[in-house]
C-alpha cells in the first residue's frame, strides 16, 4: 500500500507542475494575443490552435488530479446509507469500473491518434521551423484517460485495503 501512496504523489506531482505550468502559458499567451491584436493589430499566428489544444491538456490533468484525490462528480446518495462492508465492495466496484470504462476510452483514443499519424499529414502550426503535428497534442486523450484509470484502480485498491472511510465515495 505504501508503494502505490508513494507511486501516486508522484504521479500527482508531476500532474500538478504540468498543469499549473500549462495554466501559466495559456494566461500569458492568451494575454500576449489580445494586447497583440488590441495594439498591433497583429499575434501569433498559432497561438490560437495552440491554445485550443493546451486547454485539452488542462482538462485531462485537472480531470485526473480529481481523480486522484476523490474529487470527480459523483452521486452517493444509496452507497451512504450502506453497511460499511457492503460500501467496501461497492466502492471497490465503481472504482474499477470507472478505471474498465478509462480503459476503452484510452483503447479509442490510441485508435485515434493511430488514424491521425496515418491519414493527417498536415501539420497544425510551424514553429521555430519544426511542424508541430496534431498528434503531438492530441496524445493527451489516451495519456489522460490512463491517468485517470490508473487513479481508480489506486481507488479501488485502497478501498479494499484500508476500508471505505479512507476513500472517498465513487
Amino acid at each position: 500500500m505504501k508503494i502505490i501512496r508513494k507511486i501516486e504523489a508522484a504521479l500527482g506531482y508531476v500532474e500538478n507542475v504540468l498543469l499549473v505550468v500549462f495554466l501559466t502559458i495559456t494566461v500569458a499567451m492568451a494575454f500576449l494575443q489580445v494586447i497583440l491584436r488590441e495594439f498591433w493589430s497583429t499575434g501569433i499566428i498559432w497561438a490560437d490552435v495552440f491554445l485550443r489544444h493546451l486547454v485539452l491538456w488542462i482538462g485531462f490533468l485537472g480531470a485526473a488530479l480529481a481523480a486522484k484525490e476523490s474529487r470527480h462528480f459523483s452521486i452517493n446518495i444509496i452507497t451512504k446509507r450502506l453497511p460499511p462492508m457492503l460500501q467496501r465492495i461497492v466502492q471497490v466496484f465503481l472504482h474499477v469500473a470507472a478505471a474498465v470504462v478509462c480503459y476503452f476510452l484510452y483503447d479509442a483514443g490510441m485508435s485515434f491518434i493511430s488514424d491521425e499519424i496515418k491519414y493527417n499529414n498536415e501539420p497544425l502550426f510551424t514553429l521555430f521551423g519544426k511542424s508541430i503535428m496534431p498528434y503531438y497534442m492530441e496524445i493527451v486523450i489516451p495519456v489522460g484517460f490512463a491517468l485517470i484509470g490508473l487513479h481508480f484502480l489506486f481507488r479501488a485498491v485502497e478501498v479494499a485495503v484500508t476500508g471505505p472511510q479512507s476513500a472517498e465515495v465513487v
